[in-house]
């Protein structure tokens, strides 16, 4: 099995009896299915024999489909229990011969989607038709619930629009009916299984049209999703030695091939971390490490003053690049660079097998946090004041070019897999989609606040003692109002330390202050899932990282690894 298929089907030209918004209902449902991987398949207005050839194509797609849904928009009616969706070329008003010949029941539709392991067919569409008054009386009188047989369907769900005999608002022109508009909202929210985005769908609806009630009837054997994209559980942890009790200095560097991170907590010890334990690394010196980055099979080691050392090889640094104060440093994807960089300084390294030397030094007058390598060979490095800049190190004529300044410190950047957008977290609740020349695309989570209790008493510990605390998040009527506007104005938004891309799928991790993981989905920058790694106690997340599309690392501020699989 494999794939998802859909088939969208949406009608408005019926002659004299015309509707607003079928076809940009079905228009809009096809744009959200696409949106969470379906191959999506439309027919607008279609004749009789448009939908017989449509339902022959989609017959073998399903086939071997692991979920196939067909979405209706347009006239239908039921009759004895059984539904038929009414062709453009229809002849109204209704009669048994009519449906029977010129109409396509629910049950062709049904029959469609056999080979599917799972299936989903949406009406959005009336349940009876209200034409002359006498015809609409007996047509009432016929009308009943679903039939045996199609009680007897197997892993399927149906959703229809409202209830037996009743009309399925079309909604004002161009603003699109009640149900479809519910449910192309929740389909795209990652967190939902399929029966609770229908549930929702239907509060919606009733909410807002008190004479609709859409219903659902299922027989799905497996809890299904819209999502395309993997979720994720914990499968171990473990913490490293932390003898002076760090909380918030913590580094990593990723071995994607060892699916392995070198790990320290800022004293002068750094450990290989794997979801089988940990050992630690073989370095000598009493230089403070501030991280490390693999080039071919040299670790190399960030000393805290600008030293450059290589596991293993003894005490003595490779090099002495003099820096102040150390931040860190970056290897290229091809492994023949390296960029070191501190407190307003940059050093391009190119590295081979038999030496590394200094090629370029740049003064950059912040500090500078993080670094990532850009296609092309070009470096973005980002920190103090928001300030990002670009640097060729093959082109040692090119200056350092500034490309974008935000609005607080940068942290952490992590570049798409296309190359075409760069992702930026920081303090202050920076988190930003920019383009490759430093323009704002997107804003990401602008709406998030603290979520948990342990995170805003971190966060207001510096502000007020723990009463007080306690009754801001717990019985804030208490408080005297100048010190809940206090309190309010000091918790302000989260920072974020750390951020990865996954290698090719749209999953963007973003490290919160509140021991969680936010996992994005870079197409419509929806939340796909929260992942939690401080069991409910608050501390920083200071690294994230992608082994594989379906493998992620967090390391917590402490040195605390937690290993997750999809």
């Amino acid at each position: 099995m494999n794939g998802r298929h859909a088939l969208v089907i949406g009608a408005i030209a019926y002659p004299g009896q015309e509707l607003e918004n079928a076809t940009s209902d079905a228009g809009h449902a096809a744009d959200a299915l696409r949106d969470r991987g379906f191959a999506v398949t439309t027919v607008f207005d279609p004749s009789l024999a448009a939908i017989d050839a449509a339902l022959t194509n989609f017959k073998e797609l399903a086939q071997t489909a692991e979920l196939a849904v067909i979405f209706l928009a347009g006239h239908a009616v039921e009759r004895h229990g059984r539904g038929y969706f009414l062709p453009i070329d229809f002849c109204f008003p209704p009669t048994a011969a009519g449906l029977r010949y010129t109409a396509t029941s629910l049950n062709t539709f049904v029959e469609a989607t056999g080979g599917a392991a799972s299936r989903i067919i949406v009406l959005d569409a009336c349940r009876n038709w209200p034409h002359d008054p006498d015809e609409a009386r007996r047509t009432s009188n016929d009308l009943e619930e679903l039939v045996a047989d199609e009680r007897s369907w197997s892993n399927l769900l149906l959703a229809y629009a409202t209830s037996a005999t009743r009309d399925a608002g079309d909604g004002a022109k161009g603003m699109g009916s009640a149900f479809s508009n519910a449910l192309c909202r929740h389909l795209l929210d990652h967190s939902l299984t399929v029966d609770e985005c229908f549930r929702r769908v239907s509060q919606d609806v009733v909410a807002q049209r008190n004479d609709q009630q859409p219903w659902t009837y299922s027989s799905l054997a497996r809890t299904l999703s819209f999502t395309d994209l993997p979720r994720f559980a914990a499968i171990q942890r473990h913490g490293v030695p932390n003898p002076e009790h760090f909380s918030v200095g913590a580094w990593a560097a990723a071995d994607t091939t060892r699916r392995t991170l070198i790990v320290g907590v800022g004293d002068a010890m750094s450990w290989s971390v794997g979801i089988g334990g940990f050992a630690k690394v073989r370095y000598h010196g009493k230089d403070h490490l501030m991280g490390a980055a693999y080039c071919d099979k040299l670790l190399l080691l960030a000393g805290s003053s600008g030293a450059l050392y290589v596991a293993g090889a003894g005490n003595k640094p490779l090099l002495d690049l003099q820096m102040e104060h150390s931040f860190g440093l970056t290897a290229s994807p091809s492994a023949n660079g390296i960029t070191y960089f501190g407190n307003g300084i940059v050093s391009c390294l190119r590295v081979d097998i038999h030496h590394i030397e200094e090629v370029a030094r740049y003064e950059v007058g912040f500090d500078v946090y993080c670094c990532t390598y850009m296609p092309g060979g070009l470096v973005w490095v980002a920190g103090g004041d928001g300030r990002i800049c670009e640097i060729d190190p093959q082109n040692l004529n090119t200056p350092i070019s500034e490309i974008a300044t935000v609005r607080h410190h940068v942290n952490a950047m992590a570049v798409a897999p296309d190359g075409d957008c760069v992702f930026v977290v920081g303090q202050g609740g920076v988190a930003l989609k920019l383009d490759r020349s430093g323009q704002v695309i997107a804003e990401l989570l602008p709406d998030r606040g603290f979520k948990t209790a342990a995170g805003i008493r971190a966060r207001l510990l510096n502000f007020a003692e723990d009463e007080a605390i306690r009754l801001f998040i717990f019985e804030p009527s208490k408080l005297k109002r100048r010190v809940h506007r206090a309190l309010t104005e000091s918790l302000k938004v989260p920072d974020y330390h750390a951020c990865a891309h996954a290698p090719t799928l749209p999953i963007l991790a973003i490290a919160t202050q509140e021991s969680s993981v936010v996992l994005l989905d870079t197409r419509d920058l929806q939340v796909i899932q929260e992942l939690d790694v401080g069991s409910g106690n608050s501390t920083i997340v200071s690294g994230v990282h992608f082994f594989s599309d379906h493998e992620l690392a967090v390391v917590g501020g402490s040195g605390d690894v937690t290993f997750f699989e999809a």
